[in-house]
């Protein structure tokens, strides 16, 4: 009963955010804290997160919900739960303490792969337990585990990026850079970004949630972690509006690749999915 509460205010968070930056006339948002991007229009944040919810939904065979685990395990899966929360709420807050202090942001790399992988990896460590996701994975065909996401990442990432609802993106801002620096950097974007947030977030915290409290509680708790992750990034500001950016836009992505983890548990395509929304619009400047 404390799961559907929970799962129903998130949920209600995350419809609400988008809806209210609608009704009060924002209807471009910021989705990137960097200064050479700019806003986007909130249709193309919103709708290829609905078509790719959808989409997941409805193309087969999506993995049914995790069943319970056995008692000898739970205790330790609640261990590792319990403090994969606590290393993501830690973590939020000192982003945003890096983030305010002067030179703070060239930190924030190196600490989020010190937090994400190397305090995540020691908790699942320190309390073993077999991975919720392994026998899970198994009963998906080997064929539909890499075909079953195409139609929703596809679908998701063209109305995202290529939709005449986006307009042109303007782009200048980037051109100024030294293509080797821009590369440099979005390579270090991927990895500490694409890769380590989406196997933290997905497959080691939002898995053990799953198995503990089952599929939508986790994959709301674990979408608001991840958008309070991203406060930092989105700088001053009414505070009702930074909210609502981050829960429409980080939040919103959060559902989408969350509900994709936990119908195909194929995290390649979760990293392929972040990995786009940090750089594949960079891509034209890189190759060009």
């Amino acid at each position: 009963m404390r799961s559907r509460v929970f799962t129903g205010v998130g949920l209600t968070l995350l419809v609400a955010a988008p809806s209210t930056l609608l009704l009060t006339g924002h209807t471009r948002i910021a989705v990137s804290a960097d200064e050479e991007a700019g806003a986007v229009p909130l249709v193309v944040v919103v709708l290829p997160v609905l078509v790719g919810l959808l989409l997941v939904r409805l193309v087969p065979p999506g993995l049914p919900a995790l069943p319970t685990p056995l008692a000898e395990h739970r205790r330790p899966l609640v261990r590792q739960a319990a403090g994969l929360v606590l290393v993501a709420v830690a973590f939020s807050a000192v982003s945003l303490a890096l983030w305010s202090v002067p030179g703070g942001e060239l930190l924030y790399g190196p600490v989020k792969l010190l937090f994400l992988l190397g305090a995540g990896w020691l908790l699942v460590r320190r309390w073993p337990a077999p991975s919720p996701a392994g026998r899970h994975r198994a009963r998906i065909p080997a064929r539909w585990y890499w075909l079953g996401p195409l139609p929703a990442v596809a679908a998701w990432g063209y109305l995202h990026f290529y939709s005449p609802l986006g307009g042109e993106q303007d782009l200048s801002g980037y051109e100024a850079w030294d293509p080797v620096e821009l590369a440099v950097a979005a390579l270090f974007t991927f990895v500490t970004a694409s890769v380590a947030e989406e196997l933290f977030y997905r497959v080691l915290l939002q898995t053990r949630l799953e198995a503990l409290l089952g599929r939508w509680p986790a994959i709301t708790a674990t979408a608001l972690l991840f958008a309070a992750m991203h406060v930092h990034r989105y700088g001053d500001g009414p505070f009702w509006e930074v909210t609502a950016v981050v829960l429409a836009s980080n939040g919103g992505f959060g559902l989408f690749v969350g509900y994709l983890w936990a119908r195909y548990r194929n995290p390649w395509w979760l990293i392929v999915v972040h990995g786009a929304v940090n750089a594949l619009n960079l891509l034209p400047i890189l190759l060009g």
